[in-house]
């Protein structure tokens, strides 16, 4: 049977667990045999915040450690999360969030229902209007809804939106975000984090809502249109990061923005709807360091980028993105049609290279003649030679100075890709490292004829590392750096 969440039915007596080697916080100190517990010498405010990082169950029963701590879950910001660990039954954790919610005078820190079925409508929108979750910092919210139809995904309660003044970190999932009054706007002035994931929303609705000081925004199977989805955009005025993915409903989106860095984006499931994601543009990112195509052989079919003077990280690229305008250079299907401009902001560029394809790397090679890295799914096609000789009355800048990490994953050690390696190998003057994803047994005589064959002992760079390392098919979508921006190559440990 579970415990129950609150001090009335839980134990009369809790020891702290100990890590092996550390001493209760009330045993005698080795120093002088004086019994201190530091714990409890904390204050009030120290211990309500201690409260209230506890899990939901935990908080509640520090009310039972001691006298002292009695009234403290109570005095401390309430950190309600009904989820399964409050209980895996969800008839129980109605019962356990409407008891915490009528003993607890609030204010409240967070409050979390990932996932509640609509038949409790109205029971929810009784919890949110408690007075437990005043001031209210962190509102997780979603129904457990199947992926019906857009339409029919239930409303979400109104009540919810209350809490726009006062959150910091909001998530909604499975439900209709209501439509607002004609010319009515809903303000979240201290929003920083928003998550949207199997929402539905209005060519009404979106514009109405403002973010002045929305950090991060994530839109995961959200149905909205390019239009409601530009117009919800100019309303987060200091954006740093954007993640789209599988969202439906967008077939063109043009993003002008003087405060974004990062952008993760990815077309929805072929299939899942009518509207394909046709165009992305860029048309004004200033500081706009990274574009990050998550699926791009499902589109978008054209990426435009007018202006984005600071971009230094640039994929993953594959041939489904039909045409790549970069200023007035184009690229179609990965294939330079015209060089006019360079980028020398770029760093670091991820392609998904049928081949692979040397000819359509090198285009890329003089476009960002500052590449520090680079990263290749390969691809194998027999027929692709590959056979280049490196024109040194023509040469590529970042070969001669700046290209020190090279990435070949899905490798065979077959021509295509031996010709593809030893260009670089060949070629890179100051290379650091070059990292090979075999999809072969490499035993030694694998290993010793790669050496051969991809000349080793002649590469340009003669403190360059050289690594094999056996690999499953792999690519390089992985959308869980998008918002980390403190990392300089979200693919620095793909491989």
């Amino acid at each position: 049977m579970e415990a129950p969440p609150l001090a009335a039915h839980a134990p009369k007596k809790r020891k702290f667990d100990r890590v092996d080697g550390q001493k209760s916080p009330g045993s005698s100190s080795a120093g002088d045999g004086v019994s201190l517990d530091f714990i409890n010498s904390l204050p009030d405010a120290v211990l309500c915040t201690i409260v209230s990082l506890l899990p939901t169950k935990d908080g509640a029963r520090t009310q039972a450690v001691s006298r002292r701590w009695r009234p403290l879950w109570r005095s401390a910001p309430l950190n309600l999360v009904a989820d399964s660990t409050l209980s895996g039954q969800e008839r129980k954790r109605v019962v356990y969030v409407s008891k915490i919610l009528a003993e607890h005078p609030g204010p409240a820190l967070r409050f979390e229902i990932p996932y509640i079925r609509e038949r409790y409508y109205c029971k929810t929108e009784c919890w949110l209007r408690s007075q437990a979750l005043t001031n209210l910092q962190e509102l997780v919210f979603g129904y457990d809804a199947d992926d019906s139809l857009p339409s029919l995904r239930p409303l979400l309660p109104p009540s919810a939106l209350c809490f726009a003044p006062t959150l910091h970190v909001a998530s909604f999932g499975g439900c209709r975000f209501p439509d607002l009054p004609a010319a009515q706007s809903l303000n979240f002035p201290h929003l920083k984090e928003l998550r949207l994931s199997r929402v539905t929303m209005s060519n009404f609705s979106a514009p109405s809502l403002k973010f002045p000081h929305l950090k991060q925004l994530t839109l995961y199977g959200v149905s909205i249109s390019g239009d409601a989805l530009h117009s919800m955009l100019i309303g987060c005025l200091s954006l740093e990061s954007l993640l789209l993915e599988n969202n439906v409903g967008i077939g063109h989106l043009r993003i002008s923005s003087s405060t974004l860095r990062s952008i993760g984006f990815s077309p929805p499931y072929k299939g899942e709807d009518a509207t394909i994601f046709q165009e992305l543009v860029i048309e004004d990112a200033p500081r706009l360091e990274r574009l990050l195509p998550l699926n791009p052989d499902d589109g978008p079919r054209s990426i435009q980028v007018i202006r984005a003077p600071k971009l230094q990280v640039l994929g993953l690229l594959s041939d489904g993105i039909s045409k790549l305008h970069i200023g007035t250079t184009v690229f179609q299907e990965l294939t330079a049609i015209s060089l006019t401009t360079t980028m020398h902001t770029m760093r670091i560029l991820v392609i998904d290279s049928i081949g692979p394809n040397l000819d359509s790397v090198i285009g890329f090679l003089r476009c960002f003649p500052c590449l520090e890295r680079l990263y290749v799914i390969s691809h194998l096609r027999k027929e692709m030679k590959n056979v280049r000789k490196y024109d040194p009355l023509d040469p590529i800048q970042c070969l001669e100075r700046h290209l020190k990490k090279v990435v070949l994953k899905n490798y065979f050690g077959n021509r295509p890709d031996v010709n593809f390696a030893k260009f670089f190998i060949l070629n890179a003057k100051v290379l650091d490292e070059m990292n090979f994803g075999v999809f072969t047994n490499c035993n030694d005589k694998w290993m010793s004829n790669q050496h051969r064959r991809l000349q080793l002992d002649n590469r340009a760079s003669r403190d360059a590392r050289i690594e094999f390392k056996s690999s499953f098919w792999s690519t390089f979508t992985n959308n869980k750096h998008t918002h980390d921006l403190a990392m300089a190559d979200p693919f620095e440990n793909t491989f």
